[in-house]
C-alpha cells in the first residue's frame, strides 16, 4: 500500500489567492492534496480536530492568511502551537499588509514564514517556490 499522500492546508477566504495557491504549486511540481478551509471557525474546527482525533493527519504545511473572517490568523495559530501533535508544523502566514506587528508575530513563533501579498501576480507565484523549500524532491 502506498504511503498517504503529503498535504498542505491552506486557509484563505479569498477565491482568487487560493487558485493562484494551486496555479504556484503545480507550476513548482509540489505533487500534495491541498485541503482549503474558508474562514477562521472552519480553520479552528480543522485544527482542533488534530487532538481529538488521532486519525486526522497533521498537514506538512499550512499556509495561513492571517485576515479571516470569524477568526484571525493569530488565533489560528496560537491553537495550532498549543497542539500536541502538530504544533512544529511550518506554517507560511500570508497578509496584504506587512505590518511590524505581523513581523513580530512571526519571530514569536517557531517554524514560520511571513510572505506578504502583492499585487504583481509573478510576485504572488513565488508561493509556490516557497512552498517547494518544505517539499524536497
Amino acid at each position: 500500500m502506498p504511503p498517504p499522500k503529503s498535504h498542505i492546508l491552506v486557509a484563505e477566504d479569498n477565491p482568487a489567492d487560493v487558485y493562484l495557491i494551486r496555479e504556484a504549486l503545480r507550476e513548482n511540481d509540489v505533487d500534495c492534496e491541498v485541503v482549503i478551509v474558508k474562514d477562521g471557525a472552519e480553520a479552528l474546527k480543522y485544527v482542533s480536530r488534530f487532538d481529538e482525533d488521532q486519525t486526522t493527519e497533521c498537514p506538512e504545511l499550512f499556509i495561513l492568511d492571517l485576515h479571516l473572517p470569524k477568526h484571525d490568523g493569530e488565533e489560528i495559530l496560537t491553537l495550532l502551537r498549543k497542539s500536541e501533535r502538530c504544533a512544529k508544523v511550518p506554517v507560511i502566514v500570508m497578509s496584504s499588509v506587512d505590518s511590524p506587528r505581523h513581523r513580530a508575530l512571526v519571530g514569536q513563533h517557531q517554524f514560520v514564514r511571513f510572505f506578504e501579498k502583492p499585487r504583481d501576480l509573478g510576485k504572488f507565484m513565488e508561493i509556490g517556490t516557497i512552498v517547494k523549500t518544505f517539499f524536497p524532491s
